[in-house]
């Protein structure tokens, strides 16, 4: 694993413009870019590894990666993210194994937040964590709302898929029937000739 590690304070209008920080005010936003660094990872190189213990929030400055389930032959790719996208926000606030591998699929330079420095900035300051606890409870709304969908639009087209089907079978059952009732018929016809 290429892991470069570079100076410079990240401007506060690149958190800004993420959905999870957008309600923070410059001085806000200044004060948690002063926390972040830059690192550079290489493609192919493994940024969270499904089942660890998540430490970081990354967001993606440039370059590509991919969000993986699973390993070899049963691994699925759940998502891929680009510019301005992040990943790892969970981390900040629970102590729950990672759900899914994250992998560069290209060099990527990404701004990082660790735990422990996000979780002193907001015992530092209430105001601060009343904005960043209420925007992840309202991201987390949205994800679970859109998951709800999503799962109600699935368990429809199952259901659909069902009625179809049994619809199909009870159509078959019933040509079946008439046919095995026209050879009886024929039967009887031809027993009685």
């Amino acid at each position: 694993m290429a892991l470069d590690v570079f100076e410079g304070n990240p401007g506060s209008e690149m958190l800004q413009d993420t959905f999870l920080f957008r309600n923070l005010n410059f001085g806000e936003a200044q004060a948690l870019s002063r926390l972040s660094h830059y690192e550079r990872r290489r493609r192919g190189d493994v940024i969270i590894e499904e089942g660890s213990l998540g430490q970081a929030l990354f967001l993606i400055q440039s370059g590509r990666v991919k969000v993986l389930k699973g390993e070899g032959a049963r691994q699925e790719e759940l998502a891929e993210l680009g510019p301005s996208e992040l990943f790892g926000e969970m981390s900040l606030i629970e102590d729950a194994l990672t759900s899914a591998s994250v992998v560069a699929e290209s060099d990527v330079e990404l701004l990082v937040i660790r735990r422990a420095d996000f979780e002193k900035l907001l015992s530092e300051n209430e105001a601060l964590a009343l904005k960043v606890y209420k925007s992840f409870c309202r991201t987390l709304s949205e994800r679970l709302r859109r998951t709800s969908q999503e799962l109600g639009h699935s368990l429809a087209q199952v259901h659909l898929g069902e009625r179809a089907g049994g619809k199909a079978k009870r159509s078959q059952a019933k040509k079946t029937a008439k046919k095995s009732a026209r050879k009886k018929s024929s039967r009887k016809k031809g027993a009685k000739s």
